[in-house]
């Protein structure tokens, strides 16, 4: 409903959705609910004195550095979230203004810096994508209430969360113990479907050694050895890196049936498949994460063609929310967007909103994350419910089989330089096909 038209009050919004806020409420798409009157209380303190005064959000994105290919995206997506919540008529009449910090590598003490300013400043809330591994911003932002949205895609972040009893910290997405599994069951699809059959029942993985990607590594050689497939390669790399030769050399010498490749840095991701590509065996390669930013394929070229991929927080880009999302974003930005993290800001940037027009004053924290913890929120990356505890995202179907509860672990090949999705059903659009280096 556009504000132009009619201003929905506080009192009209919550009487027309507050049941359904109270068994788990279900929202999307639209975001005309965020126009009207906005509280004159604030239970989060001074933020709220005026009716007419801009909302700040935090944000907390790798702009520059290693990460900033993903950075990028992740601040486009919020922008293009925002600009779409204030041309709406704003979040309960006021508009939104985002607040930029640079993370660049995720150090300690710039995590550290950056929370401590965005909890000063009291915010209404905070989006930080990527984190430390420790959780060092956690006891900053904790008890100050304000709501927190991550895609770090790490358990232990999470099992931080559990431990300590924070309600206001959430992972917009499932962590990173599913993506070795959930491959595994993407193998099975295609080992059904007669498309492939392996050379051997052998993997070769080949992984950063940072805790994140070596849990993924190690939870797929675990599933696959367990279900009798023997690895051959087991090989560790601190990123970053650029020289594949020596371990190309073990993988060649003995062509394994799939190499699995576990990092999330386009250019370590797209220089491997460029130099396997020189000589490639007879093998499927698995890349984790990377192909989604839209720097891998600039990067690894006609190389990339037949790579498997997946992310457990991607686009869905074939509905009419993902069509309209890419059109929007495009037209905005003059490029097209990724396949993950700019529609995964876009998304949380959005599902908070709902949340705080739901409470009626952004400022109040606690209503806030009630709200956020009840929502079931369709996005462009699936649908968006966080777990009791840990305040995750679940994942479908490795965790959950209703896709409606669930956020898709998707599954994407490259073909002729397009990203096909070929996993799960029911969002797929395409099959797997045999790599070129098979002919």
């Amino acid at each position: 409903m556009s504000t132009s038209s009619k201003r929905v009050s506080r009192k009209q919004f919550v009487s027309g959705l507050g049941a359904a806020a109270a068994s788990g409420l279900v929202v999307g798409g639209a975001s005309g609910f965020f126009g009207g009157r906005a509280s004159e209380s604030s239970a989060g303190g001074s933020a709220a004195t005026s009716s007419t005064k801009p909302i700040t959000i935090g944000a907390g994105v790798p702009v520059t550095g290693a990460f900033s290919g993903d950075g990028q995206e992740m601040l486009r997506g919020l922008q293009l979230g925002v600009a779409e919540i204030n041309a709406n008529g704003g979040l309960l009449g006021r508009q939104l203004k985002i607040s930029v910090i640079d993370t660049k590598e995720q150090a300690p003490d710039v995590m550290t810096n950056a929370m401590r300013q965005f909890v000063s400043a009291k915010v209404a809330a905070i989006f930080a994508p990527f984190l430390t591994y420790s959780s060092v911003e956690f006891p900053i932002v904790g008890p100050s209430n304000i709501p927190m949205f991550h895609v770090n895609t790490y358990q232990g972040n999470l099992d931080y969360v559990r431990k300590h009893g924070y309600t206001n910290i959430y992972e917009g997405c499932p962590s990173q113990i599913w993506y070795g599994h959930g491959f595994t069951l993407v193998i099975d699809e295609i080992l059904k479907s007669g498309a492939w059959t392996p050379s051997s029942k052998t993997i070769a993985v080949v992984t950063s050694n940072d805790p994140y990607s070596l849990t993924i590594a190690q939870a797929f050689r675990a599933k696959m050895e367990s279900e009798g497939w023997k690895t051959t390669v087991f090989e560790e790399f601190s990123i970053p890196q650029a020289d594949w030769g020596p371990v190309l050399v073990k993988i060649r010498k003995n062509p394994p049936g799939i190499i699995f490749f576990s990092d999330y840095t386009a250019g370590d991701e797209a220089s491997f498949i460029k130099q396997f590509h020189q000589a490639p065996t007879k093998s499927l390669v698995y890349q984790q994460y990377a192909p989604s930013v839209p720097e891998y394929l600039k990067l690894a070229g006609k190389a990339a063609d037949g790579v498997l991929w997946s992310t457990v927080i991607g686009s869905i880009t074939t509905d009419e929310i993902g069509k309209k999302f890419v059109a929007d974003y495009t037209a905005k930005f003059k490029q097209a967007p990724g396949l993950s993290n700019a529609g995964a800001q876009y998304d949380l940037v959005r599902l908070w909103a709902q949340a705080a027009a739901l409470a009626g004053d952004p400022y109040d924290y606690a209503a806030v994350n009630k709200n956020v913890q009840q929502l079931i929120f369709r996005g462009v990356s699936g649908a968006f419910r966080f777990m009791p505890g840990d305040l995750a995202a679940y994942a479908y179907p490795d965790q959950v089989k209703d896709p409606s509860i669930g956020m898709p672990h998707l599954t994407f090949q490259i073909q002729n330089g397009k990203q096909e999705l070929i996993s799960p059903s029911p969002y797929a659009t395409a099959k797997f096909t045999l790599p070129p280096w098979f002919a």
